[in-house]
């Protein structure tokens, strides 16, 4: 199912809304400039940011039906919508079973592997956006990831 930037654009909006509602019930934190919400506030003023510009070009564009299927005589698309899902599932089993950068690496490799990125494009970046998204989330965030044998060897 294709969906007209204005539907996208519309639900991105309504998103953000949920989000910035979401965020201002978050608690200050004591003796900080900076609460829990500033990093999802920011997200919903980027998510609406993007809903607004996605329905202005959408309108801008003339009439496009709200709603249409064409994606699925694609050849292969199918194929890529179960290979995306069974991937996901598969981060899900494996990454406490593995930890994250391998199991990221995999997943994101076999993503690449599915819309026909080559390999020497893939590899690469794969192992790149997996330790960014480590070390971002590890050692920024102090958000806890799983942890495996590749990340008992990094800080």
């Amino acid at each position: 199912m294709r969906f007209s930037d204005l539907i996208l654009g519309l639900v991105l909006i309504a998103g953000a809304a949920l989000l910035f509602a979401a965020a201002s019930t978050l608690p200050p934190i004591p003796g900080q400039k900076y609460g829990a919400d500033v990093f999802p506030v920011l997200t919903a003023a980027g998510l609406a940011a993007c809903g607004f510009i996605l329905s202005v070009g959408a309108i801008r564009a003339g009439p496009f039906p709200l709603a249409a299927a064409t994606w699925v005589r694609e050849p292969g698309a199918p194929f890529r919508a179960v290979a995306t899902i069974a991937l996901v599932i598969a981060y899900m089993v494996l990454a406490p079973l593995i930890g994250f950068v391998p199991t990221a690496t995999l997943v994101l490799f076999g993503l690449f592997s599915v819309v026909r990125v080559r390999p020497a494009v893939a590899v690469p970046v794969a192992v790149g956006a997996a330790l960014i998204i480590y070390f971002s989330f590890n050692l920024l965030l102090r958000v806890p990831l799983p942890r495996g044998l590749v990340e008992s060897l990094l800080p």
